[in-house]
């Protein structure tokens, strides 16, 4: 096989093996405080940010979460029940700004130590036909030896793709407590207790936070309401059953 079909095998290959799934890189953190002794009922609320509580995308990714918390205990409770909540969870995601990712490749070049319509006489095999116990008349016969290819060296190209860094931050709040303080100090000057936090990123391709954002949460789902103590890296890939559950397609 030469060099350029080679190559060419290689790079379907790789093309092929990217269009099965995408592999996720995330970046997951936690605190909780465990002298907070709340039931786990909860209503979500928007951080701010990119996420508008009245949008489409909040209640996307509402419905997602709600879907993490579900197996770990927790119970959403609508608008309606906001005096009766223990836990205030404000969510907040979004999109930091591009930046370039040099990639390099490797590629390899084979040549033959052969020159080229080189042969090699080998004898025939077998009896000539000159009788028995005579001498065989077998003449050197003429064959192409198999091509054999060495690597001979490597050339390195680079290119650049636009990578971008999401983020998804929830955080748990004594609810009632907060709505105490509101009402005693104003809005401005409350200050809430934290329960538990997480907070996700991962960076690279796409921009899109709809496809990301599943990601994200089925990535922190098991830190939710521990102490990683320090940044835990988490691989997924895109086909993840964790993540089906997620989007809600199982």
């Amino acid at each position: 096989m030469n060099s350029s079909a080679r190559t060419g095998l290689l790079a379907v290959t790789a093309l092929a093996l990217s269009a099965c799934s995408t592999l996720y890189t995330l970046d997951v953190s936690s605190y909780s405080d465990p002298s907070m002794e709340l039931d786990n009922t909860y209503v979500l609320l928007s951080g701010g940010g990119e996420l508008d509580i009245n949008s489409p995308e909040f209640d996307e990714y509402a419905a997602q979460i709600e879907r993490a918390l579900e197996p770990k205990g927790y119970r959403r409770l609508g608008e309606a029940d906001l005096e009766t909540a223990a836990l205030g969870i404000y969510v907040s995601v979004g999109v930091g700004d591009p930046s370039k990712r040099i990639h390099t490749v490797s590629r390899g070049f084979y040549e033959s130590p052969y020159a080229e319509n080189s042969q090699a006489a080998v004898r025939a095999s077998g009896n000539s036909g000159a009788g028995r116990g005579g001498q065989s008349s077998a003449q050197p016969t003429p064959v192409t030896p198999p091509t054999a290819e060495l690597l001979t060296g490597y050339e390195e190209s680079g290119f650049a793709t636009t990578v971008y860094t999401k983020y998804l931050h929830l955080l748990a709040i004594d609810f009632q407590s907060f709505i105490k303080e509101v009402a005693t100090v104003g809005r401005a000057n409350a200050k809430h207790k934290a329960v538990w936090s997480i907070d996700i990123e991962t960076t690279g391709q796409p921009k899109d936070l709809s496809e990301v954002v599943p990601v994200m949460v089925a990535a922190g789902q098991r830190y939710v309401g521990d102490n990683t103590e320090g940044i835990v890296q988490v691989k997924m890939s895109g086909n993840d059953k964790r993540i089906e559950a997620i989007k809600g397609q199982r």
